[in-house]
């Protein structure tokens, strides 16, 4: 019979034990003609080998596998996701058939692209077959050229032997029954506490959230955004327009990478809108929240910033995306705040501790005019009724919204996060917190991200 497995998540996996799984998975016809897949599976691993898996992020792989250039954009190309869903199949495939002998495998877990080398132990079982199956074997008939018999003499049949092989058959299956229900159990039982562990660990940050038995409100930001007239806008909208002069409309044309535009513009003016768009950052944003809570088996309901009302922030805990700026309730907080946003677009520190800055704004790359340099804010308070909580992710621009989002849902951050609200704390987690996020944007992209400060936060 075949042994199971039971996978064992092993720190202890060699260097030379990685190498050698990846070769063999390279080697399988699953990957042997699969190029690109090498080359992102490769990549995520030698990261891995040399200590560097938490700089794995969409961009960095969409550069350094699929060659994408300075102007490449995850949240509108989404290529890496892609790809990284046809790996993981390609490997789920490998394991399944050529690779079911495998001492080491790779996986790549969801929500992440650093690669897990998990070391694979194979269990054996032995089931005593009763005696009376082996002392009553069947004799065979005499050879009829030596028997001293007659040649047509009856072979007679030791009928007995039957009643006992349905025994040892019945007590096999029995057997085989009672070890895999065995091996449900501890499989169950293994399950449950790889998600007590995994829970544990989100705590300190998602405790009022993973408490709660009812849908944590996601509020999504509906900023206002001044947009191109179309044909199809009545004549309301029209009126209420702005006009755009030539050097004006040449300026900005040659700023669009997307060209198509021109196309729908039949009068050169603009016309504000408030319940259209949401930024990038934001969308971004809403993915890793919703990737986290579904991991954690926790439901989420979605409303735009100008559909939320006073109700819905007094019974529900929220998660609100955006600034003041973009999302209007995220500065309906009845507590004390830290750190709060300024008119002048920086994040104010009103009380600095030893080492921290009184204000903080974002920085521009002087030639290009873009931005290299943002500021974060991740605010946990008590909702308007003081009954449940409101988490606030918000950057001076988008970027740090993204940065927010990817900071407190990223098992790569979640250590030093969780290390730092406790100290805050005085020994353990507070219920209300503000952390500050300084993040470095390239070509619209959030790539380092370092926690700054982490303050306490007060009812008023």
């Amino acid at each position: 019979m075949t042994p199971s497995k039971q996978k064992i998540e092993s720190p202890n996996v060699s260097p030379e034990e990685m190498r050698l799984a990846i070769d063999r998975v390279m080697a399988s016809k699953h990957f042997a003609h699969a190029p690109m897949k090498q080359k992102f599976l490769r990549l995520i691993c030698e990261f891995h080998m040399d200590g560097r898996g938490a700089e794995l992020n969409e961009y960095l792989i969409g550069r350094e596998v699929f060659d994408r250039d300075n102007s490449y954009n995850p949240a509108t190309d989404p290529i890496v996701r892609v790809g990284a869903h046809g790996v993981r199949e390609k490997l789920e495939r490998y394991y399944q058939k050529e690779g079911t002998s495998d001492e080491i495998k790779i996986e790549i877990p969801i929500g992440s692209y650093e690669p897990a080398f998990i070391r694979v132990a194979a269990q054996s079982f032995n089931l005593n077959i009763p005696d009376s199956a082996e002392t009553d074997a069947v004799e065979p008939p005499a050879n009829p050229k030596t028997s001293t018999g007659s040649l047509n003499q009856p072979v007679i049949t030791n009928w007995t032997y039957w009643p006992h092989l349905g025994v040892g058959i019945s007590v096999l299956i029995i057997a085989t029954l009672l070890y895999l229900n065995l091996d449900l159990r501890r499989q169950i039982s293994k399950s449950a506490e790889e998600k007590s562990s995994e829970l544990e660990f989100y705590k300190p940050v998602w405790q009022p959230f993973l408490q709660n038995t009812d849908p944590t409100l996601v509020v999504l930001s509906n900023p206002p955004v001044f947009r191109f007239l179309n044909s199809a806008d009545p004549a309301q909208v029209i009126k209420k327009s702005v006009p755009i002069s030539s050097a004006e409309l040449t300026t900005i044309f040659e700023e669009l990478p997307n060209k198509s535009i021109l196309r729908i513009i039949s009068n050169p003016r603009l016309t504000l809108t408030t319940d259209t768009y949401t930024g990038i950052g934001e969308a971004i944003g809403l993915h890793r929240i919703t990737e986290l809570f579904r991991s954690l088996e926790k439901n989420l309901t979605l409303k735009q910033s100008r559909t939320v009302s006073a109700e819905d922030l007094k019974n529900q805990n929220v998660v609100a995306l955006g600034s003041v700026w973009v999302n209007n309730w995220s500065s309906k907080l009845p507590a004390k705040e830290g750190f709060v946003y300024t008119n002048q677009v920086t994040v104010q520190n009103i009380t600095p501790h030893t080492g921290e800055q009184a204000e903080y704004q974002a920085s521009f790359d002087p030639q290009s005019g873009k931005l290299i340099e943002d500021y974060a804010l991740i605010t946990v308070a008590p909702n308007i009724s003081s009954r449940n909580v409101v988490m606030v992710l918000a950057g001076l621009h988008s970027e740090g919204t993204s940065a927010a989002a990817e900071f407190v849902t990223g098992k790569q951050y979640l250590p030093e996060f969780n290390q730092r609200l406790t100290q805050a704390g005085g020994g353990a987690p507070p219920k209300y917190f503000q952390a500050l996020l300084r993040v470095e944007v390239e070509n619209g992209i959030p790539t380092t991200i370092e926690l700054i400060a982490v303050h306490e936060v007060h009812p008023r």
